[in-house]
């Protein structure tokens, strides 16, 4: 009996094994293959189709009449064959022109089998994701480096990486996506985070990776490996053997109770073992404990109530006067968390957003299921259909016909009462994105805070996003991402399509970010200790 369930097993993994390998092989073909024009023209026709199916606010930049008149030019400049990644490059433009960040079309990576993938995380993480790197004035500069070469210096300017210059790479790729709206600040931010992607996109990589850097006029090349490789000659730290102790009970108590609260910390403020750096992160300014700095690279609603009512709690027991809240970089992400985090903001009752609205009572709802197996979806029918049926009820309809996604953010909600009342700052930059513009929003409509830094990369009068399902296309199967809610703040700007300005505007040079300056945060200090 055991010797036929093994047989059986292994044959089942055998046959799935097998299944795996044709599949890469099968979509990997696909990448190099030319489509026909007939086909290219369906899937035009399909994103065209789905635009105007789904997307609530599609002429808010462009008017539907120049929408279409783009995509008759594209179909008439489709003359031969392309492979799925150079109709990306037809077809991204226009959907770029829709000025919608969100939204977008995205180019087909090569697929490696299971095997390979294994092997592969045994090495360590990929070489580019272990660094930081900023485009500003037509060049690469590495912000931070993970990997373990050290004789990689921050700061260093990138010539080349894998022989490709970036510069090339950024005239390139910053036509296939777009900001929010109008603004530019956004397109250099952006770039700098895909830059992995879109060097997988050239050049394959796999184990290590070939970079020319220079640096203070001297240029130098380092072969950067994967997380658990290390290059001969890079500096290694010495690490000294831990000294045993030998601890009494009530210490040993003591380092568990310890162990504990740090555990807990990590977790409510989402800490990151690689970069040894949180999400959240609460700081005090050394010279002046009364000043804070809330710093958040990103909105993950994980854990986010017991976190800043943790945080807004320490505020309020150091008698913290001055608050500096950090967006710089944040790409956005819940709008639960920042709807939260406002409440802790804001003295008085508020209404946090317009109603959202969308095109059709089921959009969303069926759509927010789009990812899941078919198969899945029939076996867990139970759970699916009332989940179905709440988000189809939440949708509304107006006198005018159009759709709205009923939402507790448009709610009256009282702020909290361990709320901050002191002085607000915010920080932005290019990279503050989404629900971070969101929430600044919020604060500029109010006055509730003093912004400096940079415009910020997300529009002002808000973004479409929420459900944002990935859609396939027939022939090319590239992938197709639409956002399916309009998300405005209550209050508007005249300012039209452009981001949150501050009030007073830094940006700093490439030598003070290499520096660790940080001319924004300085200038905050300084003008809270006149107040």
């Amino acid at each position: 009996m055991k010797l036929k369930f093994i047989i059986c097993f292994s044959v089942c993994c055998l046959f799935f094994l097998n299944l795996n390998c044709t599949s890469v092989q099968k979509y990997n073909s696909h990448i190099d293959s030319k489509i026909a024009i007939s086909d290219l023209q369906k899937d035009i026709e399909y994103v065209e189709y789905k635009l105007n199916k789904l997307h609530p606010s599609l002429d808010l930049y462009i008017s539907k009449e120049n929408l279409s008149k783009k995509f008759d030019s594209l179909r008439a400049s489709i003359v031969s064959p392309l492979t799925p990644n150079e109709f990306f490059f037809a077809l991204s433009p226009v959907i770029a022109s829709v000025r919608q960040g969100h939204m977008g079309i995205f180019p087909l990576n090569k697929k490696i089998e299971k095997k390979e993938i294994k092997a592969l995380s045994k090495r360590g993480a990929h070489p580019l994701s272990l660094m930081v790197f900023r485009y500003q004035d037509d060049n690469l500069y590495l912000l931070k480096n993970y990997t373990k070469d050290t004789l990689i210096k921050k700061g260093s300017k990138i010539i080349s990486i894998e022989g490709v210059e970036p510069k090339k790479l950024y005239t390139k790729y910053s036509k296939t996506y777009t900001s929010d709206g109008l603004n530019k600040t956004f397109f250099p931010y952006a770039f700098s985070s895909r830059l992995p992607t879109y060097l997988l996109l050239e050049k394959p990589i796999k184990d290590s990776v070939q970079v020319v850097f220079s640096y203070k006029d001297s240029i130098y090349k380092r072969t950067i490996t994967r997380a658990g490789l290390k290059n001969k000659d890079s500096i290694e730290k010495e690490t000294a053997k831990p000294i045993v102790v030998n601890l009494t009970h009530e210490e040993k108590k003591a380092k568990a109770i310890e162990r504990k609260k740090i555990a807990l910390r990590n977790k409510l403020f989402l800490y990151d073992k690689t970069t040894n750096e949180f999400t959240r992160n609460l700081t005090y300014v050394p010279s002046d404990s009364t000043i804070a700095v809330l710093k958040i690279k990103g909105f993950k609603h994980t854990r986010h109530k017991k976190a800043y009512d943790s945080i807004f709690n320490e505020i309020k027991s150091k008698g913290v006067k001055t608050l500096v809240l950090d967006l710089r970089y944040n790409g956005g992400g819940s709008l639960a968390e920042i709807h939260n985090l406002y409440s802790y903001l804001s003295s008085e009752p508020f209404v946090f957003i317009d109603t959202v609205r969308v095109t059709t009572r089921t959009a969303v709802a069926t759509n927010k299921l789009r990812s899941f197996p078919k198969l899945a979806l029939v076996v867990f029918s139970p759970v699916v259909l009332p989940f179905l049926v709440k988000n189809i009820l939440a949708v509304k309809k107006d006198q005018h016909g159009n759709f709205y996604l009923k939402s507790k953010e448009e709610k009256v909600t009282e702020p909290k009462s361990n709320r901050f009342d002191g002085r607000l700052y915010v920080i932005t930059n290019g990279g503050s994105f989404s629900a971070s513009c969101i929430l600044s929003s919020n604060l500029k409509n109010a006055n509730r805070a003093l912004f400096v830094g940079e415009e910020t990369g997300g529009a002002y009068n808000g973004t479409v996003a929420g459900t944002m399902p990935l859609l396939k296309l027939p022939n090319s199967k590239l992938l197709f991402r639409i956002g399916l809610q309009d998300i405005k703040p209550v209050n508007k700007t005249s300012e039209f399509g452009r981001g949150i300005f501050p009030d007073i505007p830094i940006i700093p040079s490439i030598d003070q970010i290499i520096e660790n300056n940080d001319p924004e945060l300085d200038w905050i200090i300084n003008d809270a200790k006149k107040k």
